[in-house]
């Protein structure tokens, strides 16, 4: 099955793009062994439908999808590969899409997907962004409790691995998901002209940005904590308010955090430069 935090609101974040896009009546991320499904994280409602239930691996969608089957269907019933499914007739569905969702060695351990038990037709573009959303929840399987920092070693700062406050990370994502980033890289933000599936490209852009910029953030958060002697929340706090009261962005300042680390001569606020 899969590991990781399913919780993250990253995961969340992807799981409400998902819903959003295909308009189907659950959306969720499904577990598979060699013998079993599980629903894993599930958003919506559906009877027969919720986190923690079980089936035999043969009886559900995703072991046809990951067979060969079509990724999506808006007729269950008479589609040949799926319409045998055990779960076709316990939960009634008639639209199913589903794509795979990968561990770090490249096997498949489960899948992010939509059931409906209406017609719901799913587009080539919506499907890419679906497999653009599963990459999201990839990069929060295995071990969520190792998190990237920086340590003094006595040969110097070395990138590595430390328990790290899952909240602190929740509360960093969600700092820079509200914040206006402003890089060139990052597309402008979604208005009423844009087509629904443009709306939720940028939406998912923006998502993969602030992932992104958040391993910068807890880079420098490691680099704060063990520098100025801070719990890694104390850590963050303490760059964020720095950042905003000289109208930096928070990653950015960060950058000049880890930088510092291998030469003292970057300039920073006062604040975060030295020990306390």
């Amino acid at each position: 099955m899969i590991g990781g935090d399913l919780h993250h609101p990253a995961v969340g974040a992807a799981l409400t793009t998902a819903a959003d896009l295909l308009g189907m009546e659950v959306v969720f991320v499904g577990g598979l062994d060699e013998d079993e499904f599980a629903f894993e994280r599930v958003l919506g409602d559906l009877p027969g439908v919720g986190e923690g239930i079980t089936m035999p691996r043969a009886d559900s969608f995703c072991h046809r999808l990951l067979a060969g089957a079509p990724a999506s269907t808006e007729d269950a019933a008479n589609d040949p590969s799926y319409s045998d499914a055990p779960v076709r007739t316990a939960l009634g569905i008639t639209s199913y899409v589903g794509v795979p969702i990968h561990a770090h060695d490249g096997r498949v351990v489960g899948t992010l997907c939509g059931i409906d038990r209406g017609r719901v037709p799913v587009s080539p573009e919506s499907l890419n962004i679906l497999r653009t959303l599963a990459g999201v929840v990839e990069a929060h399987l295995g071990d969520m409790t190792a998190r990237v920092v920086v340590r003094r070693t006595p040969s110097g700062w070395r990138v590595g691995q430390d328990s790290h406050d899952d909240l602190t990370s929740a509360m960093v994502l969600a700092d820079l998901l509200a914040e206006d980033l402003g890089t060139p890289s990052r597309p402008p933000r979604a208005d009423e002209e844009l087509s629904e599936v443009d709306r939720l490209q940028i939406a998912v852009a923006q998502l993969e940005h602030a992932l992104a910029a958040r391993v910068v953030v807890e880079q420098a958060i490691g680099v704060l904590a063990e520098r100025q002697r801070l719990s890694p929340r104390a850590a963050f706090e303490r760059l964020r308010k720095a950042a905003r009261s000289r109208g930096k962005k928070v990653h950015d300042l960060a950058r000049m955090v880890i930088a510092s680390a291998s030469d003292p001569a970057v300039p920073l606020p006062p604040e975060l430069a030295g020990r306390r």
